[in-house]
């Protein structure tokens, strides 16, 4: 029998859906539609729902630079097809302690930004593997004795990983 493995995205790999760019990530558009469809074989994929909040910052951020209500519109055209993905789980960290906890040491850590706090620590509460390009959360969950040994990738190291054999 397959072991199946927690895969935890970081908002970074969503945005897209809301139509905010982000880096250039090798074939993201084919794999990111093929994982949102049909999942990962081998893996339970979780979404955050702090990476929800996140998003709506950032459609927010546009927003602000324009005053163009479709920028916020977005999130509730968008918003169905995470919720009704057969693939993806949603995870709230707030409503967890042990995430809570593992979030709060991170932040103790150096982390400044609560929110990725929260993101990582529920890779950690998941006991999954952590899917993220933020180099500066990676570091410091490498020096957390509950964290270091966090699998982190990156999209190249789940190319690497799932999609060159």
């Amino acid at each position: 029998m397959m072991n199946i493995k927690p895969l935890i995205l970081d908002t970074t790999y969503i945005l897209p859906l809301f139509g905010i760019k982000i880096l250039e990530l090798t074939n993201f558009k084919k794999i990111s539609k093929e994982i949102w469809s049909n999942g990962l074989k081998g893996y339970s994929l979780y979404l955050p729902s702090i990476c929800l909040i996140e998003t709506m910052f950032k459609l927010t951020g546009e927003y602000r630079k324009s005053n163009d209500i479709n920028i916020l519109n977005r999130y509730a055209i968008a918003i169905p097809s995470i919720i009704s993905s057969k693939s993806i789980r949603i995870f709230n960290p707030l409503l967890k302690s042990e995430a809570n906890r593992i979030a709060i040491n991170i932040r103790h850590a150096g982390h400044t930004d609560l929110m990725d706090c929260l993101i990582a620590a529920s890779a950690t509460a998941l006991k999954g593997i952590f899917l993220s390009e933020d180099i500066e959360l990676t570091k410091i969950m490498k020096l957390i004795p509950e964290t270091k040994d966090v699998p982190i990738w990156s999209w190249k190291d789940l190319i690497k990983n799932e999609f060159t054999h």
